[in-house]
Order: structure tokens, then C-alpha cells, then sequence
């Protein structure tokens, strides 16, 4: 435990280390151009793979069918930290998070965020999660790809949790093709709620994208990605989950719509 809680620290102070970096580097362009592109750029291309590396994590990625052109709402079961890095660098789109208000608060890691044009969600407040939603379906339409994690938070058992129904309702507003995500291992190697690495492969696999339009009812879809979700999850040695399990019924980040 304590070489693991050691390595967590040494990863904690990399990745915070590296990430100011770039930030630094990549100011200048995102305040010329107003974009993001290249600090997810620098992101995918060297912070994810460093960071990853430093932990000690291997990737092994599943082949995945031929995805639609264009924007996409990537949906993944959510087990750690590390999947960030893992979706970042692997995700064959340049993408943005649909993230909680509260990390946009966090000195450098919320600059980098707002900057970089994701979108934060307060899930204390409703009327400001529903705006949130359309913001990012605008975002969706204008054709920025999207990961977003409709468990809401990290998984405690390595399990596919309940969905919250807000991603959904995002994919039908901005009539976007959702692609379920799974990924595992990462749970084993930063378990929820301690700063400690112990390192491992992680494994990730894509399923074929959903049409929205086919599955206007957001319960329906909700479900369908849900279990693709844990099918793919147990493809690649992951625990599922329940599929008759209840369905949250909850908004975008836990705010109830």
C-alpha cells in the first residue's frame, strides 16, 4: 500500500506538473484562435501517453466498427481518473467533456477547461444544468464531439452503475449518434477515493454508434446504450452490470429533469 500510495503521488504531481506546461504553451494559440483544438491536441499526442506511462498502465484497445462523419456523443462507463486520459488518447475524434462545475474551479485544471471549450454542469442547480444541456448540444451541432459519463461520477465496484438521463436528452436535442464506450482495469489501478497507483493494462472497446432518430424515446435509449455498455464491458473483462437493475432518474450530472 504504501509503494502504491507513493507512486499515486509521484503520478499526482506529474500530471499537475505537465499539465501547467502545457497550458502555458498552448495559452497563446487558445486566446489567438479562441479554440481548443490544440491543447486537446498536445493532450492526446503527449500529456494522456506521458501520464499513462508514468502510471505504468498499458493500453490494449479493442478494434471498433466504422464510426458516422462527423460530431459524436461518446458515452463510457466511468471507473477512475485515469479514463480521461485513456478516452482522450484513444477516442478517433477530437473531443471535449461534459464535466462538473466543480473541477472548473480548480486552479490551472479550470482554466485549461473553460478555455478549451467544455462544459461545466452545476448539479446543485437545475435551471442552470438545463442550460448546460443546450449549450452543449449547440456545442455538439457545431460540430465538436462529446464525451460524457452517464453513470455521473466513478464507479465504488467496478460495476456499470445507473444511468442519469441527461446525456440522452442531449443526443436527441442535438441529434447526434451516441457510441457506447467501455473501459476496464482502471478501477484496479486508482480505486475511487485514494491517491495510490497500482499498475496494470487497461482495456477499452467501441461499439457501433446509435441513432438517436431511431430511439426518440429517451428511456428507450437510455437503456439500449446502457447495455451495449455492459456488454462491451464484459467483452473485455469487466464486471457488467445490472441489466434489469432501477434506471436513475436523473438529469445531466445528477440534477433531476
Amino acid at each position: 500500500m504504501a509503494r502504491a500510495r507513493l507512486r499515486g503521488l509521484l503520478v499526482l504531481g506529474f500530471a499537475a506538473l505537465t499539465m501547467a506546461a502545457f497550458f502555458l504553451l498552448s495559452l497563446p494559440v487558445m486566446l489567438l484562435t479562441g479554440s481548443g483544438d490544440f491543447p486537446m491536441w498536445l493532450a492526446r499526442r503527449l500529456w494522456c501517453p506521458l501520464c499513462l506511462w508514468v502510471s505504468g498502465c498499458p493500453r490494449r484497445v479493442e478494434p471498433h466498427p466504422a464510426l458516422p462523419q462527423g460530431p459524436l456523443l461518446f458515452a463510457s462507463n466511468h471507473e477512475s481518473a485515469l479514463d480521461i486520459w485513456v478516452l482522450v488518447e484513444q477516442l478517433p475524434r477530437s473531443v471535449r467533456f461534459v464535466a462538473k462545475r466543480e473541477l472548473f474551479r480548480i486552479p490551472v485544471f479550470g482554466w485549461y477547461l473553460r478555455l478549451g471549450g467544455h462544459v461545466g454542469v452545476d448539479r446543485t442547480n437545475r435551471a442552470r444544468a438545463i442550460e448546460s444541456l443546450r449549450k452543449a448540444a449547440t456545442l455538439v451541432r457545431g460540430g465538436t464531439s462529446l464525451i460524457v459519463f452517464p453513470e455521473g461520477t466513478r464507479s465504488r465496484d467496478g460495476r456499470v452503475q445507473p444511468f442519469k438521463k441527461g446525456p440522452f436528452a442531449l443526443a436527441l436535442e442535438a441529434q447526434v449518434p451516441i457510441v457506447p464506450v467501455a473501459v476496464s482495469g482502471s478501477g484496479a489501478v486508482t480505486p475511487r477515493g485514494l491517491i495510490a497507483v497500482w499498475p496494470g493494462p487497461i482495456r477499452m472497446a467501441m461499439g457501433e454508434a446509435v441513432d438517436p432518430a431511431a430511439h426518440p424515446d429517451r428511456r428507450a435509449l437510455l437503456s439500449l446504450v446502457r447495455s451495449r455498455i455492459i456488454d462491451l464491458h464484459r467483452s473485455i473483462g469487466g464486471k457488467g452490470g445490472a441489466l434489469d437493475g432501477p434506471e436513475a432518474a436523473l438529469g445531466l450530472e445528477g440534477v433531476r429533469v
